[in-house]
């Protein structure tokens, strides 16, 4: 009866973290972040805000900069605060520490090795999906970037400035990640920073190089009085290439992806279907 008790409150566990993971992870746009009650707090203010602040004299700088970076990088920055994020963690490990000692039916060392996995799992799972989640926003990205790339350079052809192009492409876009990116850029330059500072900021927070050379190019363009157009017509023209060489190499790879499943499902089953009937024989002859 226990067993069953611990078990249903796992479940119901894992089932309220879900929930919150996708109400969190949730695509939005920047606006709509900034202004829209985004952040759960219904949730937030207990247990995870008074835990979020018991940890916080706790948190180095260098370990707040480099949580911070990453949350920036999965567009979390603005619904979880460093505090926060470490405190879901530390909430895990607890919650699945706790079900394993509610469950203890081994000795205490046993025990104190299963508490040791629980916790560590319970800290590792939430840094796993952030990383995916980073994993899939570059993805994303990178295969938008030509097409923003395209609008923007016919922007500039038309004979707009650049921050109208931008607007115009963010504008006449679907809701992507990039397009959340560069809204963020577009409020960052109208609240007075500078376009290359918006820029490097726009770079820092997606981290791919292809978006860097990007970065790059328009700042030496606009430091050097360089027209924008054909500087974005070939940054379009080379994030294309770009694009069509990464499709190839997948699909070149696909078929080393496919060789395992073929080996240990498909094959022994094939084998089995075939062999079947010529054993049956084989066995009625004898």
């Amino acid at each position: 009866m226990l067993a069953i008790i611990c078990a249903s409150a796992a479940f119901s566990t894992s089932l309220l973290s879900v929930l919150l993971w996708r109400h969190v992870a949730r695509p939005r746009p920047f606006m709509a972040r900034v202004q829209c009650a985004s952040r759960p707090q219904w949730l937030l203010r207990w247990p995870i805000g008074p835990l979020a602040q018991w940890l916080a004299p706790l948190i180095t700088v260098r370990c707040r900069v480099a949580v911070h970076a990453a949350l920036e990088r999965a567009s979390l920055e603005r619904t979880l605060t460093v505090e926060e994020w470490l405190a879901l963690q530390a909430l895990a490990a607890t919650c699945l520490s706790a079900v394993c000692l509610l469950l203890a039916d081994c000795s205490q060392r046993e025990l104190l090795l299963r508490i040791g996995l629980a916790t560590l799992v319970g800290v590792a799972a939430p840094w796993v999906w952030l990383r995916d989640r980073i994993a899939r926003q570059q993805c994303a990205v990178l295969r938008e970037l030509p097409n923003y790339l395209n609008l923007l350079t016919l922007g500039l052809e038309a004979g707009c400035a650049f921050g109208a192009a931008l607007q115009i492409a963010v504008k006449r876009s679907p809701a992507s990640p990039l397009r959340v990116a560069l809204e963020r850029a577009l409020e960052e330059m109208r609240a007075g920073r500078s376009r290359a500072e918006a820029l490097r900021r726009l770079e820092q927070r997606i981290g791919l190089a292809a978006l860097g050379a990007t970065v790059a190019a328009i700042v030496q363009a606009e430091a050097t009085g360089v027209s924008l157009a054909p500087v974005m017509r070939a940054q379009a023209q080379r994030g294309t290439q770009e694009r069509f060489a990464r499709a190839e190499k997948l699909a070149m790879e696909a078929p080393v992806k496919m060789l395992a499943p073929l080996v240990l499902c498909i094959f022994p089953c094939t084998f089995i279907v075939i062999g079947f009937p010529i054993a049956v024989r084989l066995l009625g002859g004898l």
